[in-house]
């Protein structure tokens, strides 16, 4: 019976500044996860890049985050080949995962893996390009600048110009609200923009909406499934990392009391973005609405959202009658028909 488990490897951790949320993520999937159709392997990357095959034991009781391994990398096939794995579920949040590097590596080891292909997973990683294609797509979207580390001294003359205050600062190609702050006036400007490109080479600044923050879980390949739009309530300024996963004390309301208007509206703005980003498996999409004209405008697509238990993804499906053992196992078949369409 063991043998006619499909093996799916879990990949978890990273070296990016989002690897403790993965491990959070992961114990969420590993729980859930069917174990009588599944059985899970958990596959280890630690901060320094090396990829370590985690026992069971180890994983439950947090014995693996400081130990010393014999580590492999994955193209060393005399190990990976041993793992035996039918399908991998990439668990990471951030650069060298969710911005295709992982699913390029995959692809090209002919492995049938979980959620966005690499293209798609890149261009949606960075703001930048994702926004500009949201454009191209005709999708309303808050007015933007990116600057590099070599532009920095442009850059309060550029928000005077095109945006004015008060302004968000971002890393280009990050997530989990990591890095993030909200400018108001010119002296809080520098700290922002060193806190920015302590995690990316390119930044991007965007022009502050007084707005209700909406999200919306898409999944599927050629038939996609939408799921009805949450909201985000808050407890600090905006929705930061602190709120998100050291307080926990933001609100959600499934579904969000919305217009039949605005909801048809963003519906049709969730599918044309999948769309346009050329996306497959599975995305959270993350809407504003301007609280006084109710204009509405895409923030950004999430590629890998994330799996704990308070987050927003699995909790719309859940209210769409998708439990999470459920979610998994659908993610999982999206995967495997994927792969076969593309071979």
């Amino acid at each position: 019976m063991e043998d006619k488990k499909i093996k799916v490897g879990i990949l978890f951790g990273g070296k990016s500044a989002e690897h403790e949320i993965s491990l959070i993520s992961t114990k969420t999937v590993y729980k859930h996860i069917d174990k009588i159709k599944f059985k899970p392997v958990l596959i280890y990357i630690n901060k320094k890049g090396a990829w370590s095959h985690i026992s069971k034991e180890e994983f439950e009781n947090n014995d693996f985050i400081n130990k010393s391994y014999a580590s492999f990398l994955p193209w060393e096939n005399n190990i990976t080949n041993k793992l035996d794995i039918d399908i991998y579920f990439p668990v990471l949040h951030g650069p060298n995962c969710e911005d295709g590097k992982l699913q390029s590596l995959l692809e090209l080891s002919e492995k049938p893996y979980v959620g966005a292909n690499s293209l798609s997973s890149s261009i949606a990683m960075d703001k930048v390009i994702s926004k500009i294609l949201f454009k191209n797509a005709g999708l309303n979207t808050p007015d933007f600048l990116f600057f590099t580390y070599n532009d920095h001294l442009k850059i309060k003359d550029m928000i005077l110009k095109k945006l004015n205050y008060p302004v968000f600062i971002k890393p280009c190609s990050l997530g989990s609200s990591v890095g993030i702050s909200k400018v108001n006036e010119e002296e809080e400007l520098k700290s922002a923009i060193d806190v920015a490109f302590k995690y990316d080479k390119k930044i991007i600044i965007e022009k502050a909406i007084n707005a209700r923050e909406i999200e919306i879980a898409v999944m599927g390949n050629d038939n996609i499934k939408i799921s009805k739009p949450g909201e985000l309530i808050p407890f600090n300024k905006f929705y930061d990392y602190e709120d998100k996963y050291v307080l926990g004390k933001t609100k959600f309301k499934i579904p969000t009391i919305l217009s039949d208007k605005l909801k048809k509206e963003i519906k049709k703005m969730a599918k044309k973005a999948y769309e346009s980003l050329f996306l497959n498996g599975m995305a959270r999409i993350d809407f504003f609405i301007e609280k006084n004209t109710e204009e509405l405008f895409i923030n950004e697509i999430n590629t890998i959202p994330g799996f704990t238990e308070i987050s927003m993804f699995p909790k719309l499906w859940e209210y769409e009658g998708i439990g999470f053992t459920d979610l998994i196992t659908k993610l999982i078949e999206y995967g495997f028909d994927y792969h076969r369409k593309q071979k």
